[in-house]
């Protein structure tokens, strides 16, 4: 049975109210005929960030409330941490749809670098990282010697009976083609490659060949077609990188010599 939504119509204000939780009830004990309908705020009045039609009213009223221009933002952050109110806080904050470090910053009054994007879909209320933050982030990445996970890790046991992550079934076939030849693999450190404009990159072979120096990268015909003009550039400063381009070439991997 489909069940029919009905409003009421305030005789004072001429309004329509739900019944729903009681909403037309509250709203008569209370109305004195001057009931204006809420409507969404198209910007915040103190910063003039341009609100968004995703935007809920909620979101919109905890930003302006939050926002960092706002005369009396201060004395809503000093009561919430004089009534110890700390969860109240972390949910007003949550509800503004700002992140911990803009938040952060905010009660403590710094000031934020704002964006050419500032408003547009993509930027986090208008604020991106700088050209400096950017950089660093960048750096710290390119000297970082982690290898990334994806969701289809398999945890393989090798000869040695040690445990390696591999991250594909062509992976997993290529160290069983290995073992099956007897033939000693690791899984090696980034190699460090220059781009065309000179900036240097951490590349991750998945396997490599000590007694043949030798890396063995499996990577699908797609991938090889997006990354194309890196490979090419990669190849030409190590020569002893070898791409495995089907499933069929891991299966039946011999390195020249054997």
């Amino acid at each position: 049975m489909q069940t029919v939504k009905t409003k009421i119509q305030c005789a004072k204000c001429l309004n329509l109210f739900s019944k729903k939780g009681g909403n037309y009830n509250k709203h008569v004990a209370k109305c004195i005929g001057t009931y204006a309908p809420f409507a969404k705020l198209s910007k915040c009045k103190y910063c003039d960030l341009i609100f968004s039609n995703e935007m809920t009213s909620s979101f919109r009223a905890n930003h302006s409330r939050w926002c960092i221009k706002n005369p009396k933002r201060q004395d809503y952050v000093n009561l919430l941490k004089n009534n110890g109110n700390v969860e109240a806080m972390n949910n007003a904050r949550k509800k503004s749809g700002m992140l911990n470090q803009y938040v952060k910053a905010r009660l403590e009054n710094r000031d934020i670098p704002e964006s050419p994007n500032k408003g547009k879909p993509g930027s986090f209320l208008g604020k991106n990282h700088t050209y400096t933050s950017k950089e660093l982030i960048r750096q710290k990445a390119l000297s970082s010697k982690h290898r990334r996970l994806v969701r289809s890790i398999t945890k393989y046991e090798k000869l040695d009976g040690s445990i390696v992550i591999l991250d594909s079934s062509w992976e997993v076939a290529l160290a069983k083609r290995l073992d099956k030849q007897n033939i000693e693999w690791i899984r090696p450190e980034p190699l460090e490659w220059s781009d065309e404009n000179g900036i240097i990159h951490n590349y991750f072979p998945d396997f490599y060949l000590p007694k043949f120096d030798v890396y063995l990268d499996p990577k699908n015909p797609q991938a090889i077609k997006v990354q194309k003009n890196k490979l090419q550039i990669l190849l030409k400063q190590y020569s002893n990188i070898v791409i495995l381009s089907s499933l069929e070439e891991c299966i039946h991997y011999t390195p020249r010599g054997v």
